[in-house]
């Protein structure tokens, strides 16, 4: 069953596409001027709207009292506006979701803070408590390691 449009929204329609092939033309302008895909695109409409009143089919894809659908509609807006020389100026590439400045940093531990770069300069006394036989680990498993200076990792 064919959908029953407002001839009043076909023919608007067929004046805005008319308006903005003509508006290309008086451009002059390479800017301005449509590519080849998108006087295609505005040919294939217009031979829609005067054939079936509507340029879609689909209900899904937009209004179905409307002659274009949303997404016929919004590229028809772009190309009115490169027509009249108000082009939207392209997206740069590669800066999406990045960082402006640079953050903290990243919130992971330096493998390498543990690790003295320096030998010691002479070996332990005797007495010193370092130089004691290792006693066993616990069978539980994990001691904690106590680091000069206050702090404790586990």
């Amino acid at each position: 069953m064919p959908r029953k449009i407002d001839e009043k929204k076909t023919r608007k329609a067929l004046r805005r596409l008319e308006r903005a092939k003509r508006t290309a033309e008086q451009a002059g302008s390479p800017e301005a001027s449509l590519s080849e895909w998108e006087g295609e695109f505005l040919g294939s409409l217009e031979e829609r709207l005067e054939t079936y009143g509507s340029a879609f089919n689909d209900p899904g894809k937009g209004d179905t009292e409307e002659a274009l659908s949303a997404r016929q509609a919004l590229k028809l807006r772009e190309i009115e506006k490169k027509a009249a020389g108000k082009a939207r100026k392209p997206m740069s590439q590669g800066t999406g979701f990045k960082r402006k400045t640079p953050g903290p940093g990243p919130r992971s531990r330096e493998i390498h803070e543990d690790f003295d770069p320096a030998p010691p300069a002479e070996p332990p006394a005797a007495d010193h408590p370092a130089t004691k036989p290792a006693q066993p680990r616990p069978a539980g498993g994990f001691t904690p390691r106590v680091i000069e200076g206050g702090k404790t990792r586990l």
